[in-house]
């Protein structure tokens, strides 16, 4: 019985040098191509910060229509808030309330809401103005502050996150938003 057990145990093959090699050349070559795109997501963070901002210029546009008054967006620097036409004054936020005491304001950067944190704003230009507003049928204008001009042109905003940039156009007349 002893001889038995050894003629088995003696014809098992185990994995050889060379082929214990190979598997860690493998990992080693995968792992060098996956960790320095783990490592710096920018591309997923400037994804979602302009899902976000487009979401919030539906949002104002839809809200527009549904209560038949003037909204605006309002970029001023790192950070943006839905107004009503009543003094330019930040909305409160329907979902977060918790927030920058409740208000519909939000901020990029290192005082960043929302996990904006590592993303910043870059240009944004609507015919000139950074407040884009909508009428009672959601067509979008510009607005200085004293005058509504309706946009001629797409109005445009950059999103940013490291060395990734995406641009959210707004086409004249029907507001619809899309990125580039």
């Amino acid at each position: 019985m002893h001889t038995q057990n050894a003629t088995r145990w003696g014809q098992r093959r185990g994995f050889t040098l060379v082929e214990i090699l190979m598997v860690v050349v493998i990992l080693g070559i995968a792992s060098a191509i996956l960790i320095p795109q783990i490592g710096s997501r920018d591309d997923l963070r400037v994804s979602a910060a302009t899902r976000m901002v487009m979401a919030d210029l539906a949002y104002a546009q839809n809200r527009a229509i549904a209560k038949q008054k003037k909204y605006y967006v309002r970029f001023d620097g790192q950070q943006y808030s839905v107004c009503d036409s009543t003094g330019m004054v930040p909305i409160d936020h329907p979902l977060l309330p918790a927030q920058n005491n409740g208000k519909y304001l939000t901020v990029f950067g290192a005082n960043g809401t929302h996990g904006l944190e590592q993303c910043a704003l870059g240009t944004v230009t609507f015919g000139g103005q950074t407040i884009i507003g909508f009428n009672d049928l959601g067509e979008p204008f510009s607005y200085d502050g004293i005058t509504e001009t309706s946009l001629m042109q797409p109005g445009t905003i950059i999103v940013q996150s490291g060395s990734d940039s995406l641009t959210i156009k707004i086409e004249p007349f029907t507001g619809e938003s899309s990125v580039q």
